[in-house]
């Protein structure tokens, strides 16, 4: 059974313990009606994560969304045929993409299972209506602090997270954590990142339920002596080697 997280004081840790300068999002997987308050925008799916940062509750679902790739990855597009699937669309209005590389972008990019969800919704972390289910923390944070992030479960219970460059930003934010059922790390793509304004600096990270309470874990605990870990793995630390410098 999932730990019951206090969404409010997760989002302290985030902000106020891990300095984080952008807010910390809550994402839902909906399977049924949006929850109430949130507001449909017809805007690319990658696109209620900037949104919710500016402290709007919003979805997008197969009849509210402005990107078919977006709808692809998100299982609402059963039939997309070869101009999604075969990455058609990557090589008509950009020069740098190969027919080979295009379709190997989207053989390797993870969606959504058809019709798993009805519905994607986001809000601020620390603004989630009670009530709502939250499935997944997405964050746009530097690399120091994707590292800690992300990385919380590989600290606490050993799993490395998974790291994606290449796919959509949809992809990788929404649908890899799913697939993976694991943290992620990812620069995402060229249109990802701008509708998100993400610094040439930063990368997102999305993070599933089950790993949220490693990040408390991992700023409770926090303790590092640098000279004590110099001492046991570096030779030129060792006391003994100390030692013999001051006799020699």
């Amino acid at each position: 059974m999932t730990q019951e997280i206090d969404l409010a004081y997760l989002n302290s840790i985030l902000v106020d313990k891990m300095r984080v300068k952008r807010r910390p999002v809550a994402i839902t997987y909906v399977q049924g009606d949006p929850p109430p308050g949130y507001e449909p925008v017809d805007v690319v799916a990658c696109m209620v994560v900037r949104l919710a940062e500016n402290g709007r509750k919003i979805y997008v679902d197969p009849q509210h969304h402005d990107c078919y790739v977006g709808q692809y990855h998100l299982g609402w597009n059963p039939e997309p045929g070869d101009f999604i699937t075969e990455g058609e669309y990557l090589t008509m209005a950009q020069g740098f993409f190969t027919e080979q590389g295009a379709r190997c972008n989207k053989e390797q990019s993870y969606s959504l299972p058809e019709g798993a969800i009805t519905a994607l919704a986001a809000a601020p972390l620390d603004e989630v209506p009670a009530g709502v289910p939250v499935h997944l923390l997405v964050c746009v944070c530097n690399a120091q602090q994707a590292m800690q992030i992300a990385g919380a479960a590989s600290v606490r219970e050993g799993t490395f997270p998974h790291g994606e460059l290449g796919p959509s930003a949809c992809s990788s934010i929404f649908a890899a954590p799913w697939h993976t059922n694991n943290s992620v790390f990812a620069l995402g793509d060229g249109g990802g990142r701008a509708f998100n304004q993400v610094a040439s600096s930063d990368m997102f990270v999305s993070i599933p339920r089950h790993h949220f309470q490693y990040i408390i874990d991992l700023v409770e605990n926090f303790w590092f002596d640098r000279d004590k870990m110099r001492e046991i793995i570096m030779p030129s630390h060792a006391p003994s080697r100390q030692q013999e410098g001051q006799g020699g």
